[in-house]
């Protein structure tokens, strides 16, 4: 409930800021550290959410200007089409009414992850629009987007919503691959299948990791199973060209892609993952990462 002395997150003074994130922390990962001072993985991606000032970051996690970056870093063709953005749900309506749209596509905020406020549209013309404007009014407000968060990256941000060419083969996400980058040299990846139930997020789908070699690694991720098999990628040699490249100049992202039969599509860079509140098992290996991640 907001009330005379209710300010948002992102309007929080910085210290008290981090005494939030560091409460929350702790309460996630069972213990506290000196963000001054950061030695694991986790612990130094608390710092980079609040020191780390690269002005390339809100042009990057911003899903629309994301996709400008990728053309320019490596040519047309590695996004998916957009064919409409709209800053207001009035030039929304004014478009979908007007006929810009196509049939079939993706509704999507732009400051959102983990697969929230996503919208498949088999037929436009079958939408319920009134309930869909209801829900889709809410993601063009600021305090519902990673604007309203403790990772700073996305503080310059404005919340947008786009239609995205829809992608059969990505509607159940089977797989999706993310590379764990430190200065521009790729340590390892994980891969994510059956994300999504009936297009909602399942939160405990599974999760394996993987060398560069493609041998299985033994590391969970939080309570996500990792029980399954994963082929590798038809374009894995052209992931891993591509992912040094996108992640050169950067102490840490996490580099992450679609792949088809035909070509891979670039889903995202990432360099807060989970915002550092997710543990990983063995210990070892979040200790391991730590090392890698040079902080600037």
């Amino acid at each position: 409930m907001q009330n005379g002395t209710f300010k948002p997150m992102y309007k929080w003074p910085d210290s008290k800021l981090i005494r939030a994130d560091m409460r929350h922390y702790k309460h996630r990962m069972g213990y506290s550290f000196d963000i001054k001072k950061p030695r694991t993985f986790t612990e130094k991606i608390q710092w980079y959410k609040f020191f780390y000032d690269n002005p390339l970051c809100p042009y990057i996690v911003d899903k629309v200007t994301f996709k400008n970056y990728i053309e320019e870093k490596l040519g047309p063709g590695y996004t998916i089409p957009v064919y409409a953005v709209w800053d207001n749900l009035q030039n929304l309506e004014t478009q979908w009414l007007t006929g810009v749209l196509p049939k079939e596509f993706c509704l999507k905020a732009n400051l959102q992850s983990n697969g929230r406020c996503i919208k498949i549209i088999h037929d436009k013309d079958a939408v319920d629009f009134e309930a869909l404007k209801q829900e889709v009014a809410s993601w063009f407000e600021i305090e519902n987007t990673l604007v309203n968060s403790a990772d700073r990256h996305f503080y310059d941000s404005t919340p947008k919503v786009f239609a995205e060419a829809y992608m059969s083969n990505f509607e159940g996400q089977l797989y999706d691959y993310k590379f764990f980058c430190f200065g521009g040299e790729p340590f390892c990846m994980y891969t994510a299948i059956d994300q999504f139930e009936d297009g909602v997020n399942t939160d405990a789908y599974p999760i394996m990791f993987y060398d560069l070699d493609w041998k299985k690694m033994d590391v969970k991720y939080g309570h996500h199973p990792n029980n399954a098999e994963v082929p590798k990628p038809k374009h894995y040699e052209e992931m891993m060209e591509v992912a040094k490249e996108l992640s050169s100049g950067f102490p840490f992202v996490r580099v992450d892609f679609f792949d088809t039969d035909e070509k891979l599509y670039m889903a995202e860079l990432t360099f807060n993952p989970g915002g550092g509140f997710t543990p990983y098992y063995p210990k070892s290996f979040n200790e391991k990462m730590g090392e890698m991640f040079v902080l600037p």
